[in-house]
């Protein structure tokens, strides 16, 4: 558990809770830790959410679920990594969202709402509070960062505004993207073949390089119609 702990110590939602109250803040979160393998749903739509999750090892994928069970990736979340605290901030939120296990998972689940309520929950609690604002506010920029990538008319692009995005996140025109094809055109809302025909296109008319999830991005001299 001590290589757990530290897992759970480094997250930025309890950065700066003093380690003398660490454990009483556990306690006061109601935590459970649980253990999912590959390929298991973890959260069904249409449940009560009163807990936030975080990922202590492996990776589960979030989906929006219509009715008629389409769905979309909405987030890819990987070790370290939150989810679920909208929810788990409103008493008695029901999700549309699915929640997956990509690989063998383990999830430490807590109670945001009750330490969100507390009058005086200890020195920790407004560092917790500003930490979760913040995590909240991040999950926020990210989509809406989706939600322009997705306004674009094209696949095209779609394709370039995530890749422009990209770039300026990472402060280089030479990154690694956090998703495989598959995820990318589930993250874009368009047919993986329609967006493998755009890369090559891209790629061609000297947009781009690219090799699995490794991109090159070129400014062009001069501007070409595709």
């Amino acid at each position: 558990m001590k290589n757990e702990m530290d897992i759970i110590r480094s997250a930025r939602i309890f950065k700066g809770i003093p380690a003398d109250e660490f454990e009483l803040m556990l306690a006061t979160l109601d935590c459970q830790l649980k253990h999912y393998h590959s390929r298991q749903t973890i959260l069904s739509p249409g449940r009560h959410i009163s807990r936030a999750g975080f990922l202590l090892e492996g990776c589960v994928d979030i989906n929006h679920e219509s009715y008629w069970n389409d769905h979309t990736l909405l987030r890819t979340v990987n070790r370290g990594e939150l989810f679920m605290e909208s929810f788990a901030c409103v008493r008695g939120a029901v999700s549309d969202f699915s929640v997956v296990a990509k690989k063998e998972s383990i999830v430490l689940w807590f109670n945001l709402y009750d330490i969100m309520n507390l009058e005086d929950g200890g020195q920790y609690h407004s560092i917790l509070i500003r930490n979760v604002i913040s995590e909240l506010a991040s999950h926020e920029l990210s989509l809406n960062h989706r939600m322009i990538h997705l306004g674009q008319h094209s696949t095209k692009e779609k394709i370039l505004s995530y890749l422009s995005e990209q770039a300026f996140q990472n402060h280089s025109s030479e990154f690694d993207i956090p998703l495989d094809r598959q995820q990318l055109a589930d993250y874009l809302s368009v047919e993986r073949t329609a967006m493998s025909a755009e890369l090559s296109k891209l790629h061609k008319a000297g947009y781009l390089d690219c090799n699995k999830n490794h991109f090159v991005l070129h400014q062009r001299k001069e501007k070409q119609i595709i």
